[in-house]
């Protein structure tokens, strides 16, 4: 396995903190409102980024264009799937919630191959996407649990959904457009 020592216990770190996101939101949403858990995750992470922006000594951009293309990016990539996370997870148990999750990339090729920017998938790939796909719904089991597919199930699916809309709009408008400027 390639990345040296740290590799694993960098996975590690970055599973169980991707991994337990689910966790402290359902906890979250005990004290604080769907609006207000959004708000509050949208804040810290643009805080944090900030932060880590300066500590490498970049700054940021300054012209209208490419905050326009990062408003647009951080709507679908983060405030819409986070307000749809808190909203669905309401109800749906957190690990359901991360099962769906889980349909992220599914969503991605689908739009990809909507919009054209994405061939259809050779068949290897197409067996990868229809695998996941089935361990998904088999993870999901929505025939097995009474009132599982809801409104609350599908808020979660549109988050996932939402974040396959971000990464394409990031792949169109962003990418390739100049790295971080040093200040």
């Amino acid at each position: 396995m390639g990345g040296g020592p740290w590799a694993v216990p960098r996975l590690g770190v970055l599973a169980l903190l991707w991994g337990s996101t689910f966790l402290w939101i359902k906890v979250t949403l005990e004290g604080l409102s769907p609006a207000q858990v959004t708000v509050a995750r949208c804040a810290l992470g643009a805080a944090a980024l900030v932060v880590a922006c300066r500590w490498a000594g970049h700054r940021l951009p300054r012209d209208r264009a490419t905050w326009g293309r990062l408003v647009v990016a951080a709507f679908f990539c983060n405030a819409l799937p986070f307000a749809l996370f808190s909203v669905g997870q309401r109800t749906v148990d957190s690990g359901v919630a991360g099962v769906l999750n889980a349909t992220t990339p599914l969503w991605s090729v689908l739009l990809g191959v909507a919009l054209g920017t994405e061939r259809a998938p050779r068949p290897v790939r197409l067996t990868g996407l229809l695998l996941g796909f089935v361990g998904v719904l088999t993870i999901f089991a929505p025939w097995g649990r009474a009132g599982l597919v809801s409104v609350d199930s599908l808020a979660i699916l549109g988050a996932a959904a939402s974040y396959a809309v971000g990464f394409a709009w990031m792949g169109r408008e962003l990418a390739g457009r100049g790295g971080p400027r040093r200040r």
